[in-house]
């Protein structure tokens, strides 16, 4: 007989079966070996902060913390390693993740809710995408955006934007809205959202909207990814977003196809 002890195999994270990711937010934990917090929050009753890793923010705990008041999101923590956490020191400007009491869901799992006036997380360093990049986001546009990565004004007058406004996949790098968009988009649904940038030659550019390919075409110049929530200091956004992970590479369809697939497992989208 064999006495040896089962034990059951953890199911890989994200960020194992494809690391190396430039940042990585979520309400979840995205690797096997990611222990830390996810959160820091700040509860509206007295401004305590605590920090809060994903399963305390699901089994109760960040409730308890908050008492029957709301709370707030100071810092979403980056999972990728490269502390590139995203942050907010103005207590108007956080993004919300509890509210009278209960921690905000969405489809039930847990979400930041911005409030389409002046919520934004700025991340600790602006991450220049050049050339080839990945991007991913499960989000629900309320308001009259939803910006999952944005960025701020910078020479030349560049910024950048990755998500949904008003109907429509946005994915554009100035001022002038050069890029890519798709109308259409009924984003009162929860989106798994996604774009790969080849980064050579023309750079091609292909957006996807719940795994399916929406639009392909070209998209030159640098991305600057400065902020989550806000494409610049006037485009902010409105409505719920669980995760936004960025890659400094183009991920094959097969890479692409995988993570979607993970994603769309964990947020049954």
């Amino acid at each position: 007989m064999n006495n040896r002890l089962l034990v059951p195999r953890k199911t890989p994270g994200l960020l194992d079966l494809v690391p190396g990711a430039a940042a990585a937010y979520s309400l979840r934990s995205l690797s096997n070996s990611y222990a830390g917090p996810v959160v820091t929050v700040r509860r509206d009753s007295d401004d305590a902060e605590d920090s809060f890793t994903a399963s305390e923010v699901a089994d109760g705990t960040l409730a308890a913390f908050a008492g029957a008041g709301d709370a707030f999101v100071k810092q979403w923590w980056d999972q990728s390693g490269n502390a590139r956490h995203a942050s907010q020191a103005t207590t108007t400007a956080q993004p919300q993740i509890v509210d009278t009491g209960v921690v905000i869901l969405d489809d039930g799992k847990p979400a930041l809710r911005f409030d389409n006036s002046n919520d934004t997380l700025v991340l600790a360093s602006t991450v220049a995408f050049s050339g080839e990049f990945s991007f991913y986001s499960v989000q629900r546009e309320t308001g009259a955006r939803l910006v999952a990565f944005g960025g701020t004004v910078v020479a030349g007058g560049d910024g950048s934007f990755f998500g949904t406004s008003s109907g429509t996949f946005v994915l554009v790098r100035n001022t002038s809205d050069t890029g890519l968009t798709v109308s259409g988009v009924d984003v009162s649904q929860r989106l798994l959202l996604a774009a790969v940038r080849s980064g050579t030659g023309t750079n091609q550019t292909t957006a996807f909207l719940n795994g399916a390919s929406l639009a392909t075409g070209t998209m030159a110049g640098t991305f600057n990814l400065r902020q989550v929530g806000a494409r610049l200091t006037v485009n902010f956004s409105g409505g719920t977003l669980s995760e936004a992970i960025a890659y400094a590479e183009s991920h094959s369809p097969s890479t692409r196809q995988l993570l979607e697939a993970q994603i769309a497992w964990s947020y049954s989208v």
